[in-house]
């Protein structure tokens, strides 16, 4: 316990170490928290941007791809580069659509 200045040399050294000593703990427990709930907030809305991000530019990539593969394969037989846009968006819509039923499938009920 801190001492009455009149009779304690040491009041202020003491002093002063129990309020860091409470400051240093009080940090410890609250501060240092915070900081890696808001670290852990930030990096996660981060990678969800960029993975989204991603996923957008890898369905115009494989778009892009599938249309260059029906112009390449059907060369001057009457698909032109228009008509196949057209079938790549087809292609990719159908693609979309079966993992997404396939998604819905194995979902589950909270019952079950």
């Amino acid at each position: 316990m801190v001492g009455n200045p009149f009779t304690n040399d040491d009041w202020a050294a003491e002093t002063a170490e129990r309020v860091e000593s409470a400051v240093g703990t009080v940090r410890d427990r609250v501060t240092n928290n915070i900081v890696k709930v808001v670290r852990g907030i930030v990096f996660g809305l981060i990678s969800l941007i960029l993975g989204i991000a991603l996923l957008v530019i890898a369905l115009i990539m494989v778009t892009r791809a599938v249309q260059s593969g029906i112009s390449l394969f059907t060369g001057n037989s009457g698909i032109g580069h228009s008509r196949s846009v057209y079938v790549s968006y087809l292609i990719s819509g159908l693609l979309m659509l079966l993992a997404g039923g396939l998604v819905m499938r194995r979902r589950r009920s909270p019952d079950t």
